[in-house]
C-alpha cells in the first residue's frame, strides 16, 4: 500500500518481499493469500488505542493543464481530501445517507469517517482488529457493517453511539473464514465472501445468525477463493473467484450453488456489481478486461478495455451509476466509464500522477468517491 506505481494484491495483503513479483501467477498468488492474512498481524504495534477527530482542511481542487486530451478522455476535475496520516492504506469506501465517507485504514487499524462538508475525519479502533478492515456497507438505519479479514469477524459500528459489535466467524479446515467483499440484500441481510473459507456467508442482523454456503472448486482445480460479490434483484448472490476464472451464484432459498467460468481460465475476478442492464458485471484484477454474466442464460463474456491511456490494468472496484458502469484503473490513472447500451468507454483522467485509484462508491447525490493509494494517500470526489 501507499506505493506510487501500480499496487498489487500482494501489497494490499502485506506480503513479505520474497513473495512479491509473482502477481501474474494466479495459483501462486492465491496460495499466498493465507500468508498475507497472517502477515498483517505483525502490524498491530503501529496504531494507538483510539484516535481523536482530526481536521484535514478544506478540500482542494486539483490543477489541470490546458493541453488537449486524447479522444475518449476527459479531465476528472476531482476534489482531493487529505488525511492526518500520509499513507494510512485506504481500502474500499462506502457512503452513508448523510454523504459521509467510511473507509478502513489498513496501516492504522482504524475505521475512518470523512465528512466532506467540513473536511474533518474521525477514526475508531475496532475491537480485536488486526489491520484488515476490507469493505463496508451501510444499512437503512445508518449502521456501518464491515469485514475484518485477519481478525475473522464481521463488525457493526453505530455512528450515533460510536460503539462496535462483532460477529465472529468459524474456521474451515483449520483456516479462518477471511471475510472480504460485502453486500446487502433486499431483506437487510449482510452477505460476505469468505476468501480463505471458500464460501459465502449471510448474517441476519436481527438475530445474529450466520448461514454459510460452501462453494465448489474452480473447474481447473485448486481451492475456491471467492473475492467479489453482488446481489441481483431476485435475491441471488453472485460471486467471483480469484482463481481460475471461477464465477457462480447461490440461491439463498435452496442453498443451491450454480458454477460458471469466465472465457479466460486465468481470470482473477476482483469486484462485481449489478449493471444498468440487470446483468452482473465484474473487473479482472491483472488483465485489461471487464466481464458480464447474463443472469438468465448464465452466459459469460469479456470486453477488453482500450489502451487509451496506456495499459489500463490493474482494474479494481466497479459500481453502477446513471446507466453506466464505473471502475478504477491504476494503469490509466483514471476512473473509467462504460455504457453498455452504446459500448462506449470514457476515461476520467486524474490530475495527480500515479494516484493508484482503488476503491469506488456512489453517493446519494450521484458523486463518485474513490480512494487513492499513491503516496500520499487521499480520498477523491468526481462529479460526472
Amino acid at each position: 500500500m501507499g506505493r506510487v506505481r501500480n499496487s498489487s494484491l500482494a501489497d494490499r495483503l502485506r506480503l513479505p518481499d520474497w513473495l512479491r513479483g509473482r502477481e501474474g501467477d494466479a495459483w501462486f498468488m492465491l496460495a499466498v493469500l493465507i500468508v498475507g492474512l497472517v502477515s498483517v498481524v505483525g502490524l498491530q504495534g503501529v496504531a494507538n488505542a483510539m484516535s481523536a477527530p482530526a481536521t484535514t482542511g478544506a478540500p482542494k481542487a486539483t490543477p489541470r493543464a490546458n493541453a488537449a486530451l486524447p479522444q475518449g478522455v476527459v479531465a476528472a476535475h476531482e476534489q482531493i481530501f487529505r488525511l492526518p496520516q500520509q499513507n494510512p492504506a485506504l481500502m474500499t469506501p462506502a457512503v452513508d445517507q448523510q454523504g459521509r465517507i467510511w473507509v478502513g485504514e489498513m496501516a492504522e487499524n482504524k475505521l475512518a469517517m470523512l465528512d466532506p462538508r467540513t473536511g474533518k475525519t474521525q477514526a475508531w479502533t475496532p475491537p480485536g482488529g488486526q489491520y484488515n478492515i476490507m469493505e463496508e456497507v451501510v444499512d437503512q438505519a445508518g449502521n456501518i457493517w464491515f469485514s475484518e479479514e485477519a481478525a475473522n469477524y464481521v463488525g457493526r459500528f453505530d455512528p450515533t453511539t460510536q460503539t462496535f459489535q462483532t460477529f465472529p466467524l468459524g474456521k474451515v479446515n483449520g483456516q479462518d473464514a477471511g471475510p472480504e467483499a460485502m453486500a446487502l440484500d433486499s431483506q437487510g441481510n449482510i452477505w460476505f465472501t469468505e476468501v480463505t473459507g471458500g464460501a459465502l456467508g449471510r448474517l441476519n442482523p436481527t438475530t445474529g445468525a450466520i448461514t454459510t454456503y460452501p462453494l465448489p472448486a474452480p473447474a481447473g482445480g485448486g481451492p475456491a477463493y471467492p473475492y467479489a460479490l453482488a446481489i441481483t434483484s431476485d435475491g441471488a448472490a453472485w460471486y467471483g473467484d480469484l482463481s481460475g476464472g471461477a464465477l457462480g451464484k447461490v440461491d439463498p432459498a435452496t442453498g443451491q450453488v450454480t458454477p460458471y467460468s469466465a472465457p479466460d481460465p486465468k481470470a482473477q475476478i476482483y469486484s462485481m456489481t449489478v449493471g444498468p442492464d440487470g446483468a452482473v458485471w465484474f473487473t479482472e484484477l491483472l488483465a485489461d478486461k471487464i466481464g458480464r454474466i447474463d443472469p438468465q442464460s448464465g452466459q459469460v463474456s469479456e470486453i477488453s478495455v482500450p489502451a487509451t491511456l496506456g495499459n489500463p490494468a490493474t482494474l479494481y472496484d466497479v459500481v453502477a451509476h446513471d446507466g453506466a458502469l464505473w471502475f478504477t484503473s491504476t494503469g490509466a490513472n483514471a476512473l473509467v466509464r462504460y455504457v453498455p447500451a452504446t459500448q462506449k468507454f470514457t476515461f476520467y483522467q486524474l490530475a495527480t500522477p500515479s494516484s493508484v485509484p482503488f476503491g469506488l462508491a456512489v453517493a446519494p447525490d450521484g458523486a463518485l468517491w474513490f480512494t487513492a493509494d499513491g503516496a500520499p494517500n487521499y480520498i477523491g470526489q468526481v462529479r460526472p
